[in-house]
């Protein structure tokens, strides 16, 4: 029982003393290994890289190599791609170049929340839920280590605020390999990759302003490697305003941090490493804005005041914080270790564990219409925690390398939340709500194990098939009347949470296979099928457990990718070539569909079934020594095979929030003069056309939101060797959103939860950023 909302088995203390126990049994692996006599040099494994003491298995996966090699579908966005999305960034925009990628939000900057879609599948917030009803289908790893939430399968994009933190980032379509997935790799994976220990000392550090008010300090330094001992310390803050304002010149501040620390030791046969990283994002969000006058919607809610919509009140107008405000906060922490250590020539061991704290907190007030309602206030402020380990050994034989292991995780996640006033007559408080409240635990048990098998037959042919098992236990707990007894005992129906404790679990299989064959040295045919399973979302105030009997299947993709691949390194004006173009086909289904307003009550829910077909091209090349290329195309159609609700079929209407198609090109050039370097660069980035939800019927619909497209360019002003211990000084200007181009990022039917019953069936908008401004300073040593 959870006699209180402080009781949480896994106490950040207790966890901590369990992972330090855990480390020092693996340093001793390490050390046992370390003096080991035998010399084994590099092991050869079927072609593949195995231990190296230079790089993580992370950053192996942003090689142009692998990528090739590879049997999946995969895109790696490098440096010279992340410059193309501006120096106050978040981890959601640092992906906004991939082909299929599409990032929806509020903010400008890393500090707000976004939502994410690749090949048409969700993941994140973007301060709204209309129409996400595949969210949470997207593995997120950080440095190799899961990010998402177990119980809901969501993750919070200001988790990785901080842009200049990220070595790169790689990109799965698709379920992936066994050894790769975690627990919802519905539609693919998302693998942040941040800076690493290096074998030289030095560092960065950078200064950045611009549009809002905007600020970000940067820093990273490395010590270079001394004894076999390298480490990394990075971090940064930023802070901004928002393109939207108030009547009253409030300008919807945010701000961020994030402060990251690796090291690793460096040993014959492999490498140890422990990294620690914390980060928080926090914003206000501003309300929705009808797209066209609605009559009785005004700038207060109440008659007489001006209209509140962008033709009558401005595009990127906001409603004032002492009528409606929301301010959002998202806080991550992170300990882990890694081991990857050669045990004989033809078997190497890898070791992960970790520990995440997950935190979010919403305060919210809404007193549109000025009616002094019962839930003035809203304080939701969800936690998850979870600690894990993943073993697994690779074993190379003459024409294979198996793969076999697997991992285990245990989670608790806690959604507590209150609606209170605390004026007369309801003389509520956060801790005693007067309206609607809730405190549900799920505590998440998941166990998988994996077997995998490279199948070389000859040098240009990779066969890999490979099958997962996996158990995954849901136990839940209505902790409303304990955690809030008082409110419990004045008002029993005002808990969200209904019903009693209950037990669940599932158990799958997962097969998959993949194939690469290099047809040519520089083309290569791919193809690769998975089967992949995930919990339904979980949470909120209703749905699966709360109010309905958690009586459901796991959800359930089936994803085939077919393509081909052409890498040029050195070929004429060819000297970096890469081209990648996939089919996609991705069936998913039994999805449970929790339909909620904008107070996140509960309205019901629906039965789904959705197919995703579409193509992805990707290209980047150096066709000169000073130019860089690169262009990314997706086009997608995406239906539900089944959508019904209320016992009523919507089936073959489009899956709402999927661009019909995205594409980019940039270019960049680099030239000389007066001893100085120049790099300036242009890109263009469009979203094609999307289909909106209903809200108000709770239904995909065929009304669409316009595709948009915008302009930017930057110039990055380099001098080299300005003093002894300075490698150069660099100065940037970025212009995004160059021709100042009104765009809606997101658009839907509203059930009048924001703005009332008047605006109930209208189309309210999120809109994009206008054009903005930046100049960055920066120095390397």
């Amino acid at each position: 029982m959870y006699s209180s909302r402080h009781h949480d088995p896994f106490r950040f203390s207790r966890l901590m003393q369990a992972i330090l126990l855990a480390m020092a049994a693996t340093r001793a692996t390490v050390a046992v290994a370390a003096q080991q006599s035998v010399s084994l040099g590099t092991v050869q494994a079927a072609g593949q890289e195995n231990v190296s003491a230079q790089q993580s298995q992370e950053s192996k996966k942003l090689t142009k190599k692998h990528q090739f090699r590879s049997g999946q579908s995969v895109k790696v966005i490098d440096k010279s791609e992340l410059r193309a999305v501006g120096p106050v960034a978040g981890g959601a925009q640092a992906i906004s170049v991939a082909p299929g990628v599409a990032v929806t939000g509020y903010g400008a900057t890393g500090s707000t929340k976004n939502s994410i879609s690749v090949n048409g599948l969700k993941q994140g917030w973007g301060g709204f839920s209309a129409g996400q009803i595949d969210n949470g289908a997207l593995s997120v790893t950080f440095d190799g280590v899961p990010m998402v939430n177990p119980s809901t399968s969501l993750w919070a994009t200001p988790q990785i605020p901080q842009l200049q933190l990220l070595q790169g980032v790689g990109i799965t379509y698709g379920p992936g390999n066994p050894e790769d997935r975690w627990y919802n790799n519905i539609a693919g994976q998302i693998d942040f990759v941040p800076l690493q220990p290096s074998t030289r000392a030095g560092g960065t550090l950078s200064l950045s302003a611009g549009s809002y008010s905007a600020r970000n300090l940067f820093f990273a330094a490395n010590t270079g490697r001394h004894d076999g001992w390298s480490t990394i310390v990075a971090g940064g803050h930023g802070q901004s305003g928002s393109y939207r304002t108030t009547p009253d010149g409030f300008g919807n501040p945010s701000h961020n941090y994030a402060y990251y620390l690796k090291t690793r030791k460096t040993f014959d046969t492999g490498n140890f490493s422990i990294g620690v990283y914390q980060a928080e994002g926090q914003g206000y969000r501003p309300v929705m804005i009808p797209v066209a006058p609605i009559a009785g919607v005004t700038e207060t809610g109440a008659a007489g005041s001006p209209l509140y919509s962008q033709p009558t009140s401005g595009f990127y107008s906001a409603i004032s914080p002492s009528i409606w405000y929301k301010q959002d906060t998202n806080k991550t922490r992170l300990i882990y270790s890694k081991l990857n250590v050669a045990l004989d020539s033809s078997l190497t061991l890898h070791n992960l564990v970790w520990y995440r704290l997950g935190e979010r907190v919403h305060f919210h007030y809404n007193n549109y219409g000025l009616s002094n309602p019962g839930n003035l206030f809203e304080y939701n402020d969800p936690r998850t925690s979870v600690y894990g380990e993943k073993m697994w050994t690779d074993i190379a034989l003459p024409y294979n390398l198996v793969s076999v292991g697997g991992f285990f995780l245990k989670s608790q996640y806690n959604t507590r939340q209150s609606f209170y006033n605390p004026y007369a007559p309801y003389f509520g408080s956060q801790q005693v709500p007067n309206a609607h409240f809730r405190s549900d635990y799920w505590d998440q048990t998941d166990l998988a194990a994996f077997l995998q098998d490279k199948i070389s037959p000859t040098r240009t042919l990779d066969i890999t098939p490979g099958v997962r098992l996996i158990t995954y236990e849901t136990s839940y707990f209505n902790g409303g009347q304990t955690d809030f007894p008082q409110a419990y005992a004045l008002n029993p129906a005002n808990n969200q949470g209904t019903l009693p404790a209950a037990n669940v679990s599932h158990a799958k299989a997962e097969p998959s296979i993949a194939l690469n064959w290099r047809a040519r040295r520089w083309l290569a045919l791919f193809g690769n099928y998975g089967v992949a399973y995930k919990e339904p979302q979980v949470g909120g105030g209703g749905g699966l457990f709360q109010s309905l009997p958690p009586i459901y299947n796991l959800e359930k993709s089936q994803d085939y990718n077919v393509g081909f691949k052409v890498h040029l390194p050195h070929r004429g004006m060819l000297r970096h070539f890469l081209l990648s173009v996939a089919y996609y086909h991705l069936d998913f289904s039994n999805q449970f569909i929790a339909l909620t307003d904008a107070n996140g009550n509960y309205l019901g829910d629906a039965d789904g079934n959705s197919v995703y077909d579409g193509v992805n091209i990707a290209l980047a090349d150096d066709p000169l020594y000073n130019l860089h290329l690169f262009t990314n195309l997706n086009v997608e159609k995406a239906t539900f095979s089944n959508y019904t609700t209320g016992g009523v079929s919507y089936s073959g209407l489009p899956v709402s929030n999927v661009p019909d198609s995205t594409f980019n090109l940039g270019a960049a050039y680099k030239y000389y003069a007066d001893h100085v370097l120049y790099v300036p660069s242009a890109w263009y980035q469009y979203i094609g056309q999307q289909n909106m939800f209903n809200n108000n019927l709770g239904i995909p619909t065929q009304q669409k939101i316009p595709g948009y497209g915008t302009f930017n360019l930057a110039l990055d002003t380099i001098l080299p060797k300005p003093a002894r211990d300075v490698r150069d000084i660099k100065v940037s200007f970025d212009v995004l959103n160059v021709f100042n181009k009104q765009y809606n990022f997101f658009e839907y039917i509203t059930s009048g939860g924001f703005l009332g019953p008047s605006s109930q069936g209208q189309v309210l908008a999120v809109p994009g950023a206008p054009r903005t401004y930046y100049v960055s300073v920066s120095a390397d040593f």
